[in-house]
């Protein structure tokens, strides 16, 4: 008897320990969400382009004491295994005070860049040159200049791993807090920064044409309508 109860009471802890751990792991958090069917490149088509690219919701959680996860449902994905470089996701964040942007990849060559060296920006593409990333997420600090027409201008601050899962139709990247200037507290909300006027502080977009400030170039788009608070 003596032990048969015991044996429960050590059970009990066990089971005790475990809701604990579980109840107190970080959830993710949904801070955007978008209707399927509508990547349509701003044509009001009603219905999605072929090949995917078709958004339904983002969401960001702790996934430890120096990381944040961002992970992206779509409602359509290519089959094929990823998204060519001829496309690419971007999200546009302020963490606090500072304003960013992740651009997202399934397949990126890194090469001299010619659109950002003919704008003067630093260190265009050189620094990326010779090396090929299958699914990256590269977070980086934006602002704009005007030639002719306005486009962004950026300056990378961190690349880090995108997963790509076309079953679970999911794109999911981690980044650090320290690369975000945050901590235990900091609000991350949608950016407010030049995407945030073209319909593309969420959206995907062609190569090159997310460099161009206009909403014409995008294919499907969201806002961040929900903030998320960094938990302790």
């Amino acid at each position: 008897m003596k032990k048969t109860i015991a044996l429960l009471a050590s059970i009990g802890l066990i089971a005790m320990f475990t809701g604990t751990a579980s109840a107190g792991a970080p959830k993710p958090v949904k801070v955007f969400e978008d209707a399927a069917g509508d990547a349509d490149n701003n044509q009001g088509l009603g219905q999605s382009i072929p090949g995917g690219l078709d958004l339904l919701g983002g969401t960001i959680k702790k996934a430890s004491k120096t990381e944040l996860e961002f992970q992206v449902s779509m409602a359509d994905m290519p089959p094929s295994g990823g998204i060519p470089e001829a496309f690419r996701f971007i999200w546009e964040i302020a963490s606090g005070s500072e304003q960013f942007e992740f651009t997202v990849k399934s397949l990126d060559v890194g090469k001299p860049d010619v659109v950002a060296t003919a704008m003067g920006q630093s260190p265009n593409g050189v620094d990326r040159a010779g090396n090929v990333y299958q699914g990256v997420a590269r977070l980086e600090q934006c602002g704009a200049i005007s030639l002719g027409i306005t486009w962004s201008q950026c300056t990378d601050v961190s690349i880090q791993p995108a997963v790509f899962d076309t079953a679970a139709k999911t794109i999911t990247w981690t980044v650090k807090l320290a690369d975000l200037k945050a901590k235990a507290g900091t609000i991350i909300t949608g950016g407010t920064g030049p995407r945030s006027t073209t319909g593309c502080q969420i959206c995907w977009v062609a190569q090159y044409a997310e460099r161009s400030l206009t909403p014409y170039t995008v294919i499907d788009f969201a806002t961040q309508a929900v903030a998320y608070k960094i938990p302790k």
